[in-house]
């Protein structure tokens, strides 16, 4: 079976950003950061997000992309016999499962939201 692949660039950006962003980040955090006298915090939190993400992002595009594989089965491509590589595949994954849950949850909320809204 064929992999699916995203058909346009400015696609495979917006879901980037969608996965990477969440909503917690754009309309929570800083918010009760600020509320509460600690917004120097998100500066630090964007300047290291920023260091640190970007490379580790780009670093799994360009290997995923390379493998066209799923994280588990990249990892174990690019391992050197006696390496434990696969870990993060498999924490890559175990996190991918946590975020579906969180969405999940808050596309419940919103549901419930509307629903409760219109009537």
């Amino acid at each position: 079976m064929e992999r699916e692949k995203l058909k346009t660039r400015l696609g495979f950006i917006l879901l980037s950003a969608g996965c990477a962003i969440g909503v917690g980040n754009v309309w929570k955090s800083p918010y009760m950061v600020g509320q509460y006298g600690g917004g120097a915090f998100v500066l630090f939190y964007i300047f290291f997000l920023i260091i640190f993400g970007v490379p580790i992002l780009t670093m799994e595009f360009s290997i995923g992309r390379a493998a066209a594989k799923s994280p588990i089965k990249m990892y174990q491509q690019i391992e050197k016999p006696g390496q434990k590589c696969h870990f993060h595949g498999i924490m890559c994954m175990i996190g991918n499962y946590m975020l579906m849950i969180f969405y999940t949850t808050v596309a419940g909320w919103m549901l419930y939201y509307i629903y409760a809204s219109i009537s």
